[in-house]
């Protein structure tokens, strides 16, 4: 449980008594590649964190097109944010990339602690803050003009998706082609 401690006491310092709440409510799961963990159009239950692994998000149009989102990778907060507060359907899906190791929490578990310790409010301010100020690097970087830009600055972000994510989860994420980022990365563009 060391890493989701470290995460976060990187926003307050864990005292024992909510350690121990922690442990009690906090569980480990272990995922195969191509797991769905979230379905689009059903509530989030759980919040998670991932161990190990990796996980893409996604939705699917009215075309039953998929489009690649997010991805998440060790050491990040994996949950869908308005699903799991407001318990509403789900925008998106998320499956695993990779085999995946997530610390998870269901949601009356997650509000049941929130009730017990309110200083867990701010952390969680502190938190979203965070995610919402990459939610938004990420909607500039899909504004970005060419292509070039948009791979080169996506490389600079997420260097683990380009080792880790197949190159079609990429290109839909960077709303190109696939045969545009092979043409970038062999340098023809």
């Amino acid at each position: 449980m060391k890493q989701l401690l470290d995460f976060i006491e990187r926003y307050r310092q864990v005292r024992e008594e909510e350690l121990d709440d922690i442990r009690e409510n906090v569980q480990v799961a272990q995922f195969r590649k191509n797991t769905c963990l979230q379905k689009q159009g059903e509530s989030a239950d759980y919040a998670g964190f991932i161990i190990k692994g990796a996980v893409r998000s996604f939705y699917v149009d009215e075309k039953g097109e998929e489009h690649t989102v997010s991805f998440v990778f060790e050491h990040q907060p994996l949950f869908q944010l308005e699903s799991f507060m407001y318990n509403m359907p789900a925008a998106t899906s998320s499956v695993t990339l990779e085999s995946t190791e997530v610390y998870y929490v269901s949601r009356s578990n997650f509000f049941r602690f929130l009730e017990k310790y309110p200083v867990y409010e701010k952390v969680l301010r502190d938190i979203l803050s965070e995610y919402l100020l990459l939610e938004g690097k990420n909607s500039q970087l899909l504004r970005l003009s060419s292509a070039r830009e948009r791979y080169e600055r996506f490389l600079s972000m997420y260097p683990e998706a380009v080792k880790r994510a197949p190159l079609k989860y990429i290109a839909s994420y960077l709303g190109m082609a696939k045969e545009s980022i092979s043409r970038i990365r062999s340098g023809r563009q």
